[in-house]
């Protein structure tokens, strides 16, 4: 068998140049593909934003009737209101017709655990940050003046409604909750 070493020679060329063209378009693609890469991964969420949307676990043992604990939750502050029997008759003795938003106070709580008052620590009006009301019952924004009853419902004031409620759940034994989850 006799090969022309001009056809020969031109083989290879073929061969290399096929090579070398997909060498390059591989590694055109692991370029792409790197620069790529970050772009995508910056826009989703990042660790921090991930774990402000999980559910937050509060403890409430050592949290006695009258007393108001403050957590963070989704950027938010939430308060937990441990409520007296007093503050639970007071918010279930209230006249609903004079309240701006009307709600009763059984649909504001946890029905097995009514003590446990759970409201996101914002005025609707302007959002600002009610303080605890000097006589012990409720909350009064700073700011404008509204009031808030012991259930977290407006009773005066330019705002028009209630403190909002977020989602949570109170375990069995009434000892914590979970901000983040309804209960079934």
């Amino acid at each position: 068998m006799v090969v022309d070493k001009k056809t020969l020679s031109e083989t290879i060329q073929t061969q290399r140049r096929d090579c070398l063209c997909k060498l390059t378009k591989f590694v055109g693609a692991a370029g792409v593909t790197a620069a790529v890469w970050p772009l995508i991964s910056a826009l989703g969420p990042d660790d921090k934003t991930v774990a402000e949307n999980e559910p937050v676990d509060v403890s409430l043992a050592g949290v006695t009737a009258g007393q108001t604990v403050k957590r963070i939750w989704q950027g938010k502050l939430i308060l937990i209101r441990h409520r007296t029997a007093e503050e639970i008759a007071a918010a279930r003795q209230a006249d609903l017709r004079l309240l701006a938003d009307p709600q009763a106070d059984s649909e504001r709580v946890a029905a097995a655990h009514p003590q446990w008052l759970v409201v996101q620590g914002y005025c609707p009006h302007a959002g600002c940050v009610p303080n605890a009301n000097p006589n012990g019952q409720g909350w009064v924004c700073p700011c404008h003046g509204s009031e808030f009853d012991t259930s977290g419902r407006v009773t005066r004031g330019p705002a028009t409604a209630n403190l909002a409620i977020p989602d949570f759940s109170v375990s069995a034994d009434g000892l914590s909750l979970r901000i983040g989850t309804k209960d079934a």
